[in-house]
């Protein structure tokens, strides 16, 4: 509608031209050079590059606008997926890429709609500086203005809705993050429970090393004699020092050399020798490296691992 105004504009100006062309009065005639020819020429060649600069301008402006309704409605879908409330792990909110792309598109809004306030504000000059030919012309040319008017009016609410969108975009990237931080902590969280699920602590040692060390005892029996007791059975010691230990994860201790290969050794902890194996092993003994094949069944009974050599 707007560029149909623009063209009946320029059309009714132009014959108002003419028509002052025509007329006898002499308070315009006295302002027409001789060459009326070229002054009318000129007139409407100037006539003519305002109303192609309007049409352009309402082109971009109309443009302007459907990029706007694009970002707010992508920014309306954003900000659903990211509603308050949401869980954290796995909702980062706004992705970088996201947040990247929204805000490129603002700055090519921003910048366009700057460019056209400029050519709009340089067709307004161009039009009062034509309207000072004559008072009649002035008149013809209050329809381009009264559009100008408009127009501006429909940039500075462009701008406004620009600003909100800005907004908007910095509020999303506040949003995630917030959320970036909390993800960050909840993981570092779970990355330190799931290293404390599966550490496990294992020893290796005589006898007499281990119960030197406080890492076993002796239980049951009966005593022979005076100074001889039979049958007693070795077992981990009712407090355990992590420190006595060698530590590792379960996740990826999947064998254990023995110091001595030609040395017989055996569990005294609970853990079951169905799920090991070892270069020989007979009735609960083992020699050389021992082999856990199933981790998860294997330190399900404990995560302290008392080997003795026999």
């Amino acid at each position: 509608m707007m560029s149909t105004i623009i063209r009946n504009t320029g059309f009714a100006l132009a014959t108002a031209l003419v028509l002052t062309g025509c007329g006898s009065g002499s308070g315009v005639t006295a302002r027409i050079p001789s060459d009326s020819t070229e002054f009318y020429r000129t007139q409407s060649q100037n006539l003519a590059t305002i109303s192609a600069e309007k049409d352009s301008i309402l082109r971009d402006l109309t443009e302007t606008t459907r990029l706007i309704t694009d970002i707010s409605s992508e920014l309306a879908t954003i900000r659903t997926e990211t509603s308050p409330g949401a869980p954290v792990v796995g909702a980062e909110g706004v992705r970088a890429d996201d947040r990247a792309e929204v805000m490129a598109k603002v700055r090519t809004v921003t910048a366009r709609l700057r460019t056209t306030e400029q050519r709009l504000a340089a067709t307004r000059r161009r039009v009062d500086s034509l309207s000072t030919g004559s008072d009649s012309l002035r008149a013809s040319l209050s329809t381009y203005i009264a559009t100008i008017s408009e127009l501006e009016g429909l940039v500075e609410s462009q701008k406004t809705s620009i600003q909100t969108l800005t907004d908007q975009v910095s509020s999303l990237m506040a949003h995630n993050v917030q959320l970036t931080e909390e993800k960050q902590i909840l993981t570092d969280t779970v990355g330190v429970m799931e290293e404390r699920e599966n550490e496990v602590f294992y020893v290796v040692g005589t006898k007499k090393e281990l119960m030197d060390r406080g890492i076993i005892t002796q239980e049951g029996g009966t005593r022979f004699l005076i100074f001889t007791r039979t049958g007693e059975t070795l077992v981990p010691n009712r407090v355990l020092d992590p420190a006595q230990f060698s530590q590792a994860d379960r996740r990826t201790l999947t064998e254990i050399a023995l110091p001595k290969p030609d040395k017989e050794y055996r569990i005294v902890s609970r853990h079951d020798l169905a799920y090991t194996e070892a270069d020989q092993m007979n009735k609960g003994k083992f020699k050389g490296t021992l082999r856990i094949t199933s981790p998860e069944a294997f330190w399900s009974l404990g995560k302290y691992l008392i080997i003795v050599e026999n």
